[in-house]
This record gives C-alpha cells, structure tokens and sequence, in this order.
C-alpha cells in the first residue's frame, strides 16, 4: 500500500544522516573491491503495471533478470524485467493473497531455485500474523507465454514474539537457509529469525535476536525498507529512504554478528519511495527500484557498478 506522501522533506536531513554514517575499511577475501560508482539510470520499467515496485532480487535460473513485485493491494503476481528494465511478462501465484507484500528474496538449493515473498509489511501494527509465500523460481523462456501461475505454492506463517511488527527487509543466508527479517520504523530496528528448516504447517514464533545500531532513529528517512545477502554469502546491503549500508561478511560470521559490526555507507541517488535493492548475481554491482512518485512519473530501475 502506498504510504508515506512526504518524501520530498526527507532530502532536509539528508545532510545530517550523512555525518551519522561511519566508514570502516574491510579486508577482502574475495579481491572484490567494496567501493561502487555512483548511480547509472538504466531507464524507465517497460512494463507499465509495476507501478509500486516494493521488492527486488537477481534470479538465479534466469540470468540478467529480476523479479519485481509491488506493493500490498495488487493482484498476487510478481514480474519478471531483464537488468535494462526490459519484459513485460507476469507470473501469479497460486493460492496467495497480496494482503502488503514487501519484500521478496531468493534461495539455492539441492533440488532448485526458490523465491520467498514477505507478506511482512503491517503499516498500523494490526495484524499479528504474518506469511512468506516459498515457491520454485520459474524457468523462463523467450517464448513463455506473457501471463502465467505457479503451482506448489508454500506457506510460512509466523508471528513475532513480542506482538505485531511492520517490516519491508527479508533476507535469506544461503549457507544456513534461515531467513532474517528486520523492522522498519522502531527507533532501533529489530532483527528476527526464522531458523532453518521452516514449517508450512504450523504457525512459527520468530527468533527475536537483537536491535541493530544503524539507521536508529523514529523519522521517516530512517525507515527500512529492503536488504538483500550476496549470493556467494559474502555481502550483506540494507536500505532507507535516503542511504544504503553495507558490509563484507568475516568467515563463518553470522548475519547478527555482522550487521553489530559498523556499516559502510555505500552510494545512493535520492529516489521518490525508493524501496528496493539487491546484488547483481555477477558481483558487479548493486540494483535498486522504487514505486511509481506523485507525480506519477514512471518507474526507474538503478545500477551501482564496483569499482
């Protein structure tokens, strides 16, 4: 659902968050630099019906591709865009509800692909239970049909152990398949688990783990409202309205013990309700896309390339 229409005055503390941030220099196992160039505006989404983009991430079977979706109140359908903003194809999911989807990540395991959707978002706190839609990335030719469903559907329903949250920000760590959820708009924000293996069964009580020292603060700019881990494990990118934090993951670090660690402020041009972000699966850089402005002017998608 769109929300917050007083974006614009965000840009007044842009300047202040900026002295907020601290810098710290990390050794690189992998040689990859953590330095990124500043914005490259890849042009406008060809597809017009992603109007309130909300979620990103890289696939995994589907090369130089990403999967978008928007936000709560849209059809139970998520999209398919090449990395230059290009497709119009649509894939609904069978059995789900976009009641406030949010968030949407990607997992590699023994026997495929899957993408998690985080119906997490809880804008008044009034809901109390919460569900991740699990399904097998689709397999995309140039010839699928335009509009298509997904079968096989699964659920993980949950609640938080200490009464209901709003959340934009799921991430899955490809090592131990727990999936992370961290809140949006306390003045400390919350970082919750769902341990490994997760049921579809039953209904699971998130892992309460801590309160994150960066983006503290209640005003609107400090909201997060996406983050996505590199698909090698490597890498970890949290976003606001206004910045986007970074980390290089130590050996067998957990995701806690990582993000406790201070953040490198990597760069990000201003968007209007800009939301989403994740990797490039080719380690080259970082993507991000927002929802459609007041103004109505057509949704962007944005790329960070490393240097």
């Amino acid at each position: 659902m769109r929300k917050y229409r007083n974006i614009k005055a965000l840009s007044v503390v842009i300047t202040t968050i900026f002295f907020l941030a601290c810098r710290e220099k990390v050794t690189i196992p992998s040689g990859l630099s953590n330095d990124f160039e500043n914005v490259q505006d890849l042009g406008v989404i060809e597809n017009a019906q992603i109007n309130e983009a909300s979620g990103i991430v890289a696939g995994i079977k589907n090369k130089d591709s990403f999967w978008v979706h928007n936000d709560g109140g849209d059809k139970n359908r998520i999209f398919l865009t090449d990395k230059n903003g290009k497709g119009v194809k649509e894939f609904y999911l069978s059995g789900a509800i976009n009641r406030d989807w949010e968030a949407i990540a990607i997992g590699n395991f023994s026997d495929g692909s899957f993408l998690y959707i985080g119906d997490i978002g809880d804008n008044n706190n009034q809901f109390g239970e919460y569900v991740i839609y699990r399904l097998p990335e689709p397999d995309v030719a140039t010839n699928s049909p335009m509009t298509n469903t997904i079968n096989g559907v699964e659920r993980i329903t949950y609640q938080y152990p200490d009464g209901a949250r709003d959340a934009e920000c799921l991430m899955i760590d490809h090592q131990t398949k727990d999936i992370y959820i961290l809140t949006k708009r306390e003045q400390k924000k919350r970082l919750y688990r769902l341990s490994f293996p997760q049921s579809y069964t039953a209904k699971m009580t998130a892992e309460f783990i801590e309160e994150v020292n960066f983006s503290e603060g209640s005003n609107q700019a400090f909201y997060i409202t996406d983050g996505n881990i590199s698909p090698d494990n490597q890498e970890i990118i949290i976003k606001n309205y206004l910045q986007i934090f970074h980390w290089r993951r130590q050996n067998n670090e957990s995701v806690a013990n990582t993000l406790k660690r201070t953040t490198q402020i990597v760069p990000y041009t201003f968007e209007p309700q800009g939301e989403g972000v994740c990797f490039a699966n080719n380690f080259s850089g970082y993507y991000t896309i927002s929802e459609e402005s007041d103004n109505k002017n057509p949704v962007h998608l944005y790329y960070y390339k490393r240097k």
